[in-house]
């Protein structure tokens, strides 16, 4: 099936409004739905999301040839038609240049193989510069406004996509100023530009045409005048105009956001010689820490082509100059945006390494300009051409497997299987975009499991989309005109509440006083429902999201289901110290029998941090099955469910060292020291995965492996104290106290202060020498 509908969280939303032309989530990218429609309907033989991933396809190819059309454009108008072999290498040498390192980029190949709007948007932003720079060349013509004109077309079509077109009209507009500023005088010039920009933006109106005939995925519900301004206003995200809340900063400039576009702008031409790497963190939750080489060969091109650029052609440059600020440090400033973010953000920022890339083949170009012309060596010349092309072939050879798509099921399997979870006709709970957009796009793409009412609880906080759901036959048990006055309630402290026979203590989140409508509305529902239809959550749904139902939900693998008691089936200790109750049979069913896993163990498969975070969901469902088997006693059921993740789940260290303790509970010593060796493979130079494996040997009995493996991460990790305490604390159980202390004496240089350290080493020199002492009495 898709290989398009990818972790991205919009793929799925759009693949699915293009094919029933419903609403997207605000702004809607109107004209993006009605191409994806057009696409849809090609008599290709392909399935329909990969026809809507072509748009992404085409327009990228077109940026890119757009992008090349334009350094050779800059090109001449600084050196001049070029007359000779030499001259011809050079400037369009420095196109193919400047091409292939943007087309082989990190974030805008990504953006070329999934079915969203930034390789359209970028596809505008190209044209637009394209058309302004044939304006440049032929301004003094009776007829050259009409290029500009194009260009108001063009900004007003590319409201309908994304705005990031728009941010080439100051670009443009000083370009006009510096070269010929007669189109600015002239109000017929702007009362057509007007027109046109107005007849592009024109696309919005399908929304509320397709709003009002109810379609299926109708975010914000902008059938009428009022719902539509705020949909354009993007309200569901904040009533903050985000002109001033530039002035109210959500996260430190510096330290935070700054560091974002640059760690982002560092990840775009990855050539790491010389290696020289910076400590970055994600933009997520956890803030886990990300090492990003530095670029210096790419770097160095690009801005020593700014450099010319700026000496030799400045009419051209300012304008070029200014667009790669905004799309760079000016889009930080007005995006604005908070600590943390759901995912990483590179995609905002991919206009910024187009303009990189056209400096980077204007350097280029003069290189190849200089051996060719200056020094009179076409050979030379020409081998310094297949050198450069050496740069983007490098860029392409290293994103190659991260961009790949090739059996890419994991999203669509992910969503089938939530799906397939469920009893006919359930409410099925999700957490927000990731969880719900391939849902949705499998429902009314493929079909799949349409009987089950998806409710997104991020959305449920939203008037208009409790109405939809009540619509959509969720039972919500309020009218239209009660539903607009449901708000956040008051809730200071945890308080029981009674409902449908449920009997729990209802908190507000922590650090709130406040329950929010999505909590209310949970309450209603369950109310309203009456046990008439089952309900789930999906396991991304967080254990603050469940609003304290954890009792009498029941794991049926990858969902939890409500249940009308707290006893119904048998508790399993899980991650956390928590328990669930757990419906052994059920779970089994589904994740040995049901669940598809297409390239979750294919290593030719790409996983990024976000897939493999939303994987270990399915980890954590076979381990608590495993689980459950143990401590019923069931030892052949937990080995099946122990060989099934070893089929399906990719291995790495974690999971063999997982497998290891398994095999050992269950009494197979020889099979979990099989996983140990298997798991010290694969922990390489891993600190933390060579001290948990270094323990794990330790307890299987495998003395010499613990050893080396603490002598391995004490290499790996010198100022660490994990591996110095772990061997010398073996040490010492053997007896071995000049050994131990001999370890620990290591460790002193790294910590002289450690008051405990010292206690350590002095109790491990007395036992050294008293055992000594009774050596030399015997």
């Amino acid at each position: 099936m898709s290989e398009s509908i990818q972790d991205v969280a919009n793929c799925g939303e759009f693949i699915a409004t293009s094919y029933i032309l419903g609403v997207p989530h605000p702004p809607g990218a109107p004209l993006y739905t009605l191409i994806g429609r057009l696409f849809t309907l090609l008599p290709l033989p392909v399935e329909v999301a990969a026809r809507v991933n072509l748009i992404s396809v085409l327009t990228s190819a077109l940026a890119i040839l757009l992008l090349y059309l334009i350094t050779v454009r800059l090109i001449k108008l600084w050196r001049g038609e070029p007359a000779s072999f030499p001259e011809e290498l050079a400037t369009y040498g420095g196109g193919v240049i400047a091409a292939l390192s943007l087309a082989f980029s990190d974030t805008f190949w990504f953006n070329a193989v999934e079915a969203e709007v930034y390789a359209p948007a970028m596809f505008l932003l190209m044209l637009a510069l394209w058309l302004s720079l044939l304006w440049l060349e032929r301004h003094q013509e009776p007829d050259s406004l009409k290029y500009l004109l194009v260009v108001a077309y063009i900004f007003g079509i590319g409201g309908g996509i994304h705005i990031l077109c728009w941010l080439t009209a100051p670009a443009i507009f000083l370009l006009i100023l510096l070269v010929d500023p007669r189109p600015l005088k002239n109000p017929k010039f702007w009362l057509l530009g007007a027109s046109l920009f107005v007849l592009g933006y024109s696309t919005y109106l399908s929304l509320l045409i397709r709003s009002g005939m109810n379609p299926a995925i109708d975010e914000n519900n902008p059938e009428n005048l009022r719902n539509f301004i705020a949909f354009l206003q993007r309200k569901q995200y904040g009533a903050e105009n985000m002109i001033f809340a530039m002035f109210n900063r959500k996260a430190p400039l510096f330290g935070y956001q700054i560091a974002m576009f640059i760690k982002y702008f560092l990840q775009q031409f990855p050539l790491p010689f010389p290696k020289v790497e910076l400590i970055f963190h994600r933009v997520t939750e956890d803030h886990t820490p990300v090492q990003v080489a530095v670029p210096f060969i790419p770097l160095a091109l690009g801005f020593v082509g700014m450099y010319l650029h700026g000496k030799f052609d400045s009419k051209r440059f300012w304008p070029f100059l200014i667009l790669f600020l905004l799309a760079g440090f000016g889009l930080v400033g007005y995006l604005n945006m908070a600590d943390p973010q759901a995912r990483e953000r590179d995609y905002f920022f991919v206009g910024a390494s187009g303009i990189f890339a056209i400096w980077m083949g204007i350097a280029a170009s003069a290189l190849l300009y200089y051996l060719g012309k200056r020094l009179r060596l076409p050979v030379a010349a020409s081998a310094l051409g297949i050198l450069f092309l050496t740069i983007p072939v490098n860029f392409l050879i290293r994103n190659y497997h991260s961009h790949d798509r090739t059996g890419n099921y994991i999203a669509y399997d992910y969503a089938y299987n939530l799906l397939q979870s469920c009893e006919p006709n359930a409410i099925l709970f999700t957490n927000g975009d990731n969880d719900t957009f391939p849902l949705w796009c499998l429902q009314e793409v493929y079909g799949v499991r349409k009987d089950v009412k998806v409710v997104n609880l991020s959305l449920l906080n939203t008037h208009w989309y409790i109405k939809q759901l009540k619509h959509n036959g969720v039972p919500i048990g309020l009218s239209d005109r009660d539903i607009e006055r449901v708000s956040v309630y008051y809730w200071p402290k945890p308080k029981e509440v009674k409902v449908a026979g449920l009997s729990w203590e209802l908190s507000a989140p922590k650090g709130f006083n406040l329950l929010r409508v999505q909590d209310i509305m949970i309450v209603r529902i369950i109310r309203a429902n009456r046990w008439r239809l089952p309900i789930y959550f999906a396991v991304t749904v967080s254990e603050m999201n469940k609003i304290g139902l954890d009792e009498y939900l029941a794991m049926e693998g990858m969902v939890f289901r409500l249940l009308r008691n707290k006893d119904r089936y048998p508790t399993v200790r899980v991650a956390g110290n928590r328990e669930v109750q757990f419906h052994t049979e059920k779970a089994s069913h589904n994740l040995l029998e049901v669940y598809q896993y297409r390239g979750v163990k294919d290593p030719k498969v790409f996983k990024d941090w976000n897939t493999r975070k939303l994987l270990g969901n399915y980890k954590f469902a076979f381990l608590v099955l495993t689980e459950a088997y143990l401590e019923n006693g069931d030892k052949e059921g937990a080995y099946r469910t122990m060989k099934k993740f070893q089929d399906v789940l990719s291995m790495g260290w974690a999971e063999y060292h997982t497998l290891a303790e398994l095999c050992f509970r269950m009494g197979n010593e020889e099979e979990a020291k099989s996983y140990l060796d298997q798991g010290l493979l694969s922990a390489r130079d891993n600190p933390r995965a060579v001290g948990y494996l270094a323990a794990l040997a330790e307890k299987l009995g495998e003395r010499d492996k613990a050893v080396e493996a603490y002598r391995r991460l004490i290499s790996v990790a010198p100022s660490a104290p994990d591996g110095y305490y772990g061997l010398a604390m073996l040490l010492k159980k053997e007896g071995d106290y000049r050994g131990a202390l001999h370890v620990l004496e290591k460790l002193i240089p790294f910590y002289p202060e450690d008051e405990q350290l010292k206690k350590e080493v002095e109790l491990l020199r007395q036992n050294a020498a008293a055992q000594e002492s009774l050596k030399r009495v015997k």
